[in-house]
């Protein structure tokens, strides 16, 4: 227990407050704004998820219990995804080595914080459900209490081990040096959804014998540790093996050509077929589309739509910011790599926004020509739309050469960036919706900026001729 809290307190608490302290001294103003800006949304979304609640009247404990059980499940699911290569920073390598903390308390201090911070948007998520059913005059039941409790540990417990014996496996009978990361996650997924529908099926306990049903989840607990434990001490060497693995020589020969354009266009497409972060948005893809495929299953047209729209506006702008973001974090990260080239600034940036670009392009109308064939819905205004992408492709770029983008605050920076792009696209229709060439301007003068403030102010020498 010693180790445990040395871990949580020095490495977890630690680097978080240090980074904490680091961005209030540096952006005070910009970290109260967002601040703000944050808890206007938060009750905006609480004022209408609750006239929502209160109108459809959907008071149903085992309803919302499995609704609950949903939620958890998918933001622990990428919780655990997106925090799967800690295990390989310097700091734990040190202490796990150097100290006599064991493998299972080791693995739960690392992913500690991000399961952490999975139930605490789940509670968020979840807030305005339970204020409606305080106003209306419905008590919260001890025995509910318990066993969203009790599941929401079970779920975490079998959804981490369900991570671990999968990178096993795959390290077992794949490959023990590199991370197959598709692999890994569908297998995860597959893992998950037996979890839930297990979960789902013994839920037919609650309405006859519902004490059976705690001691159910009281066991399963008990049998997620016991995985749990038997999984660490592999888990951790595969991870720690994987440290090893020698990287490939890389020669710039191989992809110098005649052209200065052509030249970067195959640099970048090396980083983006190597980068995980691309395989990361790849499998957020796949997972919209499955989302997609399902929702006339689940609800009604009407509800569909409005999913629909969700997922275009928000889900999928993610994966549009994300990719052009990565072009200023390469920047910051390989400036020597860059200055090797010794190309002009002109064929270095544009070669990679016409890239990125084309790749939106492709995931926008793929994305929708599948919904129009499986849901029925068909989209218009794909030259707008087109020319909206451009706009949001130069805008991520440049916010990437602005702020450097790491583990920390990539998530803020991809939220903030849907707010203010979904706020100026608001504006945009709303002055130029008369006149469509007028919009296409707007966009096309936008992108134009954006790449012209790249082009002048973040390229500098002597990075590039």
């Amino acid at each position: 227990m010693i180790w445990t809290r040395h871990v949580l307190h020095k490495i977890e608490w630690g680097m978080l407050t240090t980074k904490g302290k680091q961005l209030a001294k540096k952006y005070p103003i910009q970290l109260l704004a967002a601040a703000v800006f944050f808890l206007l949304m938060y009750a905006i979304y609480v004022v209408i998820s609750l006239r929502f609640f209160m109108q459809a009247g959907e008071s149903e404990p085992a309803a919302l219990y499995l609704q609950l059980m949903k939620m958890t499940l998918l933001l622990l699911g990428a919780g655990i995804v997106l925090s799967r290569n800690k295990l390989k920073r310097q700091e734990y390598q040190f202490y796990f080595l150097n100290s006599a903390i064991q493998s299972v308390p080791f693995v739960l201090c690392v992913y500690f914080f991000p399961v952490l911070f999975c139930f605490l948007m789940v509670g968020l998520l979840f807030l305005p459900i339970v204020l409606g059913l305080l106003i209306s005059g419905q008590a919260l039941s001890l025995y509910w209490i318990t066993a969203v409790c009790i599941t929401c540990c079970v779920l975490a417990l079998l959804a981490l081990a369900s991570w671990m014996v999968m990178r096993i496996a795959v390290s077992r009978f794949v490959s023990k040096t590199k991370e197959h990361l598709l692999l890994q996650t569908l297998g995860f997924a597959v893992l998950n959804l037996l979890v839930f529908l297990l979960l789902k099926k013994a839920m037919e306990m609650i309405r006859v014998w519902p004490l059976v049903y705690l001691i159910f989840l009281v066991i399963l607990l008990s049998a997620g540790w016991l995985w749990l434990k038997g999984l660490a001490a592999s888990y951790v060497h595969q991870m720690f093996l994987q440290l090893k693995t020698e990287v490939k020589s890389f020669s710039y020969k191989k992809i110098r050509t005649q052209s200065s354009f052509l030249t970067h266009l195959r640099q970048e497409l090396v980083y983006f077929s190597r980068s995980a972060v691309f395989k990361e948005q790849g499998i957020l893809f796949l997972f919209l589309v499955c989302l997609t495929a399902g929702l006339p299953i689940v609800f009604t047209p009407v509800e569909t739509g409005w999913m629909y729209a969700f997922i275009v506006q928000y889900a999928l702008k993610e994966i549009l910011i994300m990719l052009p973001l990565m072009i200023g974090r390469e920047y910051h990260m390989n400036q020597r790599a860059i200055f090797m080239l010794n190309t002009s600034k002109g064929a270095y940036l544009l070669s990679r926004i016409l890239f990125y670009y084309a790749i939106n392009l492709l995931i926008y109308f793929v994305f929708i020509g599948f919904a129009s064939m499986v849901i029925g819905i068909e989209s218009e205004g794909h030259g707008l739309a087109s020319l909206s992408i451009l706009l949001i492709t130069a805008m991520a770029a440049c916010t990437g050469f602005i702020v450097k983008i790491s583990e920390f605050n990539k998530l803020f920076v991809i939220v903030m960036m849907i707010a203010v792009f979904s706020f100026i696209d608001m504006l945009l229709l709303k002055w130029f919706s008369s006149d469509v060439y007028l919009l296409a301007t707007a966009y096309l003068l936008g992108s134009l900026a954006f790449y012209s403030c790249i082009y002048t102010v973040m390229l500098k020498r002597p990075v590039l001729r």
